[in-house]
């Protein structure tokens, strides 16, 4: 009985045996027929073509050129017709005024002051009128005449006083009257020499140094004067009005704000990475919300010398080409020309595939195989991709179904239509 059932059991292990390894020769079969199955796989040839980086930004519209009036004295508002959006046309013109009267007066009388000190320059310039010098002249001959007058009469005296015939006393009252028109005569002939010669230069200067000094006073109350009016720095446009007439105005209060319409530019920033490579006169290409559907031409103007410190952007002013009225503070979608590739080798991006480990490869296609390369990436140009090495121009690489591809795997691909064109990837001709 046990042997019958040790057959038995023998039997049983033998079939399961021969079941599992005819089962696992099935598998084999199937596994080898389905990986000999071809994937199907859209390829796209490797060109030669020029590459141009692009570099996507955004920035806001500003004006350069703008500023704000503010007051430096205290008064009231006499002048200030002007509302947001008025044109300010010329440089110089009125925007403000601030009633002082005290200072008008002050610079009436400076100006009064200047003009006495003034005339008593050009007068003393002048020298003396002929009239002076003919009775200056007469002057010295009458009291010529009165010292010889007297010179006789001091002699006839002592004569006199000699002989008896008049008292000792009347000499000395009669050498008085002598040295008196002798003296008078000798001041009147230096006053002629004078008169005849003209001022000094010391006068000159001390009439000139009177005249500059009424001329500085003169200025000072006119610069106070002019600190009444406020007047446009540039032409443009009024964006802000913060008093109206009648309003007090108090030192360094803001009043007007004024904007130099010629002076709008894109403000944007660019990352660190490419912040060496930007020049001024670069390309750029410009799309503003306020006119959708539209791309302007511009070119960067400035460029910043420095990061910022938060952001790490490197700032850049844009100045539009096109015909174009802008608005302070209108959003900017950005493109700047960046590094520029003419005879790169160019696959569409969806031939890249990223690795765990980080590393880019692509499939090439090559004896109806997919073959694994490992290579390195340069420019991208929207869904343009330059390959630096790996990839030989002619080749053709996988960019749909290489997912999940494995190398050496066979791939077969539409015989109607091949390839992928990289120009039609993009939307466009490459630039």
């Amino acid at each position: 009985m046990k042997r019958i059932i040790q057959l038995w059991i023998a039997a049983i292990l033998g079939m399961a045996v021969i079941g599992m390894l005819g089962c696992g020769s099935d598998a084999d079969n199937k596994g080898q027929k389905k990986s000999k199955k071809a994937r199907y796989v859209q390829v796209a040839e490797a060109k030669k073509e020029r590459i141009v980086e692009l570099l996507e930004t955004t920035g806001d519209v500003i004006a350069v050129n703008t500023v704000t009036m503010k007051a430096t004295i205290e008064g009231p508002i006499a002048f200030c017709p002007w509302r947001e959006g008025d044109l300010i046309e010329e440089v110089g013109q009125k925007l403000i005024e601030i009633d002082r009267p005290l200072y008008r007066q002050e610079l009436l009388a400076a100006k009064a002051a200047l003009a006495v000190a003034t005339a008593k320059l050009e007068d003393l310039k002048a020298g003396a009128r002929p009239e002076e010098i003919s009775q200056a002249k007469e002057s010295v001959r009458q009291l010529a005449d009165c010292t010889d007058f007297a010179k006789a009469d001091l002699d006839r005296t002592r004569s006199l006083v000699k002989s008896g015939s008049l008292p000792g006393e009347m000499v000395e009252k009669a050498r008085v009257s002598y040295v008196k028109c002798q003296t008078q005569l000798v001041a009147d002939g230096e006053a002629l020499a004078m008169l005849e010669e003209g001022p000094t230069k010391t006068e000159i200067a001390v009439q000139q140094a009177a005249v500059g000094e009424a001329a500085a006073k003169r200025a000072i109350a006119q610069a106070k004067l002019d600190e009444c009016t406020l007047k446009a720095p540039f032409a443009g446009v009024v964006t802000q009005v913060f008093a109206r007439p009648g309003d007090l105005a108090t030192p360094r209060a803001p009043l007007i704000k004024l904007m130099d319409p010629t002076s709008l530019v894109v403000r944007a920033g660019l990352p660190e990475s490419c912040a060496a490579d930007i020049d001024t006169d670069t390309e750029v290409t410009v799309r503003l919300d306020a006119y959708p559907n539209q791309t302007f031409k511009a070119k960067i103007d400035r460029v910043y010398p420095r990061l910022e410190w938060e952001s790490r952007t490197r700032i850049i002013e844009i100045k539009i080409t096109d015909p174009v009225q802008l608005i302070p503070r209108l959003f900017a979608r950005v493109s700047v020309q960046g590094r520029v590739a003419d005879d790169a080798v160019v696959v569409p991006d969806a031939a890249i595939i990223t690795t765990p480990r980080g590393d880019k490869i692509v499939f090439v296609v090559s004896e109806g195989k997919a073959s694994m390369r490992k290579v390195s990436l340069g420019l991208e140009q929207g869904q343009r991709i330059q390959i630096i090495d790996g990839v030989q121009a002619g080749e053709m690489v996988v960019v749909a179904g290489n997912l999940n591809l494995k190398d050496g795997v066979p791939v077969h691909f539409d015989k109607k239509n091949p390839a992928i064109d990289t120009q039609k990837v993009t939307g466009g001709d490459p630039q």
